[in-house]
């Protein structure tokens, strides 16, 4: 574990007064920066800096996050340098060293940034086996604590929206092999704003960099859910969503600015013109969504996990969702997911929902096992009876009956 506390202890909000020319590099910049206790000189090579500016100070002696270097004063290019200015690359916040962090116009000069910031928390580093793709999301983590006795699990409110009209997108899936269930709801009027500081902090501290409400809502439900979504801009789709195999010599722009060729045989999210994404994988730039957004279909799918696995491999893409999918997810989370996001999106950035269109078919199929209690015991190699068995099974989500010798075990969809 990491605590974020401890981490960022010795970094502070500052507040550049000053910032001129260094007067031996046309790139670097000497600011004079009010840290609370004093004044210093900082030579800064962002070019966002300016003055009035709040930002994060890190003096000499304290430690970078990103490659653990310790801060010393030191002249550059003949200038001295007392502590840095830091971006969130810097702070290992994100893969973002663009410019330094502009901080509010209210925070205060000298206050502790991990106060701030919301990362005065510890952060729990867990490594998940294979075999265990319901714990990638808050929720199956915290299935597992009440399981072993550490409090009672929250039960999870499906607000089943019913939306107030149809969707103008309609959706078709022609090869339910690659996709068998793809649901999608299109909301108008929206304003794809910058989040609250509440769910950018949360997206922080688990190495998220916040990108915009839209964005940062859908990756906030697949860590809380473990259910991946994806969100297009809706003007910007010709016709109806097709869920298709992609043709050899066919290519699309993704979302981590880099194009990519496709093979035959991946699953191409594609409207009547062009290719939109990879299924389970990356959304496309010519669909994607900036602060001009309006109108969007949020997505909420189940995608075959060998064909992402395979896709994937061949195209060197590893994404969140891909992790996620290769593995396996909940197919009941389809629902229970896309009407979450609804409910964040419509509180963050307004909007009007339509209702929920399904291509495919939501699994509904309940999957039994029978365990022998003679068996267990031998497996486990300790002494257990029926009712200490199906205790340990009830508290995992596993509803059990009784079947002569044996128990009937009802396997929960999460663990499918």
């Amino acid at each position: 574990y990491s605590d974020s506390s401890k981490i960022f202890s010795d970094f502070v909000v500052g507040q550049v007064l000053e910032e001129g020319k260094h007067p031996n590099a046309d790139k670097l910049k000497v600011c004079k920066v009010d840290i609370g206790t004093a004044k210093v000189d900082v030579v800064c090579g962002a070019s966002n800096v300016e003055k009035g500016m709040k930002v994060v100070y890190a003096p000499p002696g304290s430690t970078i996050p990103v490659n653990q270097m310790k801060l010393k004063a030191a002249k550059i290019r003949g200038v001295e340098s007392s502590g840095m200015i830091c971006s969130e690359y810097e702070l290992g916040l994100s893969d973002d060293h663009e410019g330094i962090i502009k901080l509010k116009d209210d925070s205060r000069v000298g206050q502790s940034y991990s106060e701030i910031a919301g990362l005065d928390d510890v952060v729990i580093e867990i490594g998940i086996t294979p075999n265990r793709q319901d714990c990638l999301g808050v929720l199956g983590i915290a299935r597992d604590l009440a399981a072993s006795g550490l409090g009672k699990l929250k039960a999870i409110e499906d607000k089943n929206q019913k939306g107030s009209f149809k969707s103008p997108i309609n959706i078709e899936i022609k090869n339910s092999k690659l996709c068998s269930t793809f649901a999608g709801r299109y909301i108008k009027g929206v304003k794809n704003i910058q989040s609250p500081d509440w769910l950018q902090q949360k997206l922080k501290a688990v190495g998220f960099r916040p990108i915009s409400a839209l964005v940062d809502i859908t990756n906030y439900v697949m860590l809380d859910l473990n259910r991946p979504l994806h969100v297009y801009d809706a003007d910007k789709i010709d016709g109806k969503i097709i869920v298709r195999e992609s043709k050899k010599g066919e290519s699309f722009n993704a979302l981590d600015e880099k194009s990519y060729d496709l093979n035959d045989g991946m699953c191409a999210i594609a409207d009547e013109k062009k290719v939109l994404g990879l299924g389970g994988i990356m959304g496309g730039e010519s669909s994607g969504c900036n602060e001009n957004t309006e109108n969007i279909l949020l997505e909420s799918a189940l995608f075959n996990p060998i064909n992402i696995a395979k896709s994937g491999r061949n195209l060197s893409i590893l994404s969140d969702a891909r992790y996620r999918f290769e593995r396996g997810v909940d197919p009941y989370s389809v629902l229970v997911g896309i009407n979450r996001a609804t409910e964040l999106i419509c509180k963050i950035c307004g909007g009007e929902f339509s209702e929920v269109i399904v291509a495919g078919k939501i699994p509904d199929e309940d999957k039994f096992i029978n365990l022998s209690v003679e068996r267990i015991q031998k497996r486990l190699g300790v002494s257990l009876n029926y009712k200490e068995i199906t205790s340990i099974l009830n508290a995992l989500g596993v509803e059990t009956n009784q079947k002569g010798d044996s128990i009937s075990c009802q396997i929960p969809s999460w663990r499918q």
